[in-house]
């Protein structure tokens, strides 16, 4: 039985470490924050729209990319201290990404891993 148990240790640690392969850094500014991409979660939808999942450290984000027309939109947050708000009309809350932003490097990486 305790030779299941050691066995056991390191799949779980290499299934932890696969899952954490999928977010990938894409900004880090001056002071320190960053900002990550779901690359597992990043998908174009039959709207012309890129999906994906986006993470800054105190929040996650559901996000969606006119890659086109260089907007961002914020589907859903889940706040750290444990909220999640859904945005029911977020296909009229499109932002226009800022050059050098860390909306600007989101929106290259996730359109450019869209497919």
């Amino acid at each position: 039985m305790n030779a299941w148990r050691y066995a056991a240790l390191p799949v779980a640690l290499l299934a932890s470490q696969a899952l954490a392969e999928n977010w990938v850094g894409v900004a880090v500014n001056d002071d320190g924050d960053s900002l990550s991409v779901d690359k597992d979660s990043i998908r174009r939808g039959d709207d012309g729209l890129v999906y994906y999942k986006d993470d800054s450290g105190d929040q996650s984000d559901a996000m969606a990319a006119d890659c086109a027309k260089r907007l961002s939109y914020t589907l859903s947050m889940d706040l750290i201290i444990g909220t999640h708000l859904d945005d029911p009309n977020w296909r009229d809350k499109g932002k226009p990404v800022q050059p050098g932003s860390f909306a600007e490097a989101e929106l290259q990486y996730a359109c450019a891993n869209a497919g």
